[in-house]
């Protein structure tokens, strides 16, 4: 999770007053303030959060990296923000109703540890830092479409598929487009990439700004996978995160029920990590999909403190999807769970541990996790492939159907 440091000053409680209350209502004003109290202390929680968090300023600087050690990763952009008041930002937080384009060049240095990203302020450090090697805005959607074809048709066709990534709550968008590149970099990812930016307000605050843009954000992403199922790939390889799961999981209800089987049958996988959905609401939405992906995969882990105070801020009886509580009954439902739980390798918050944990990265990148996940053991050709494949057994919980036909 990413977004900028925020301090909130949470006022003293106050003294109650003198005359002594009738017992309906002395117990109407304790349960008041029980609740305004824990309110405070949820916001509080999520100040405390937010300073434990990598925070960014927000820049995207270009550079030239010269002799620096690193990699630049091209990112196709399709974007439902409007344009930032600052060029040099791109996109900023308000709401478009029209879909907007580009491309970027990325920027990741080798020199850190894999899962870190090193933000850049006004000027970078290609030898640490994150920035821009290069960035196009598109005119139209017509010029967008046509670069990406012919992007995919450049690539060997076993690789032609196309990654659409949406992230989550409190992601300014230089810090969602920062966490893509990790991601293609540090899994070893080979195909084209588009980085879907809803308008989230990257503040922890404007909590309820994001829920409303999530809402806000399906049109364009409907849209956005409409075009991207025109085009030239083999398959779109579709991940979200966090609360861009809800983004993209009513994008996938809206295409079954206006008939778009045609879109829905091109997506898969689907990707859901740490997902920020209520049980119920996702089962509804579940419900309405058909065809449903042939692979379904939810990152969960009963660590990640941010859904832990998203569930505490709806009361604690609904636990949030990404918790794993729900973890049987997604298997029955079809859906592949990674349990990340015990990996402590994820960051301070493990919201981002699907992205972070340089443990999952040696299972991708090893084609233990790709083994694991069709319900095979890899050869352990020596004794870290062993344990790293030992590890995924006791971690990846497969749907019920595949558990069937083994």
């Amino acid at each position: 999770m990413s977004g900028s440091k925020v301090r909130i000053l949470v006022g003293a409680p106050t003294l109650p007053p003198l005359h002594t209350a009738p017992p309906d209502q002395d117990r109407r004003q304790k349960g008041k303030a029980v609740t305004r109290n824990l309110f405070h202390a949820l916001v509080l929680g999520l100040a405390v959060l937010a300073t434990g968090c990598a925070a960014s300023p927000a820049r995207l600087p270009v550079l030239d990296p010269g002799q620096a050690a690193g990699t630049a990763h091209t990112v196709f952009i399709a974007s439902s923000r409007q344009p930032a008041e600052d060029p040099a930002d791109h996109f900023g937080v308000e709401r478009s109703p029209q879909l907007r384009f580009a491309r970027a060049g990325v920027w990741v240095p080798h020199n850190r540890l894999p899962g870190e990203i090193h933000y850049p302020a006004r000027r970078a450090d290609p030898d640490t830092q994150f920035a821009l090697t290069g960035w196009q805005d598109y005119d139209s959607q017509a010029d967008f479409a046509r670069e990406l074809d012919d992007t995919l048709i450049a690539l060997p066709f076993p690789e032609r598929d196309v990654f659409l990534f949406v992230h989550g709550f409190n992601t300014p968008f230089s810090d969602g487009l920062y966490l893509n590149a990790q991601i293609i970099n540090d899994f070893g990812l080979q195909t084209a990439f588009v980085h879907y930016a809803w308008p989230s307000a990257g503040q922890f605050p404007a909590y309820l700004y994001d829920r409303d843009s999530a809402q806000f954000a399906r049109d364009g992403l409907v849209e956005t996978l409409i075009l991207l199922a025109d085009r030239q790939a083999v398959r779109i390889n579709l991940i979200a995160h966090s609360m861009g799961s809800l983004v993209t999981m009513e994008a996938l209800r809206e295409l079954s029920l206006t008939g778009r089987t045609d879109v829905l049958e091109r997506i898969d996988p689907v990707i859901l990590a740490s997902p920020d959905i209520d049980i119920d609401v996702f089962q509804a939405q579940l419900a309405a999909i058909s065809p449903r992906p042939e692979h379904l995969i939810v990152f969960v882990s009963a660590r990640d403190r941010a859904l832990q105070l998203s569930d505490q801020l709806r009361g604690g009886d609904h636990r949030r999807l990404g918790i794993g509580a729900q973890r049987d009954l997604l298997t029955e439902l079809g859906a592949t769970v990674i349990d990340l739980t015990d990996l402590r390798d994820g960051g301070f918050s493990g919201h981002t541990a699907f992205a972070s944990s340089p443990t999952l990265m040696r299972m991708a990148n090893t084609g233990v996790l790709a083994s694991a996940l069709i319900g095979m053991q890899a050869e352990a050709q020596d004794s870290g492939i062993g344990t790293l494949s030992d590890l995924a057994a006791r971690i990846i919980y497969l749907p019920a159907r595949a558990l069937g036909e083994r």
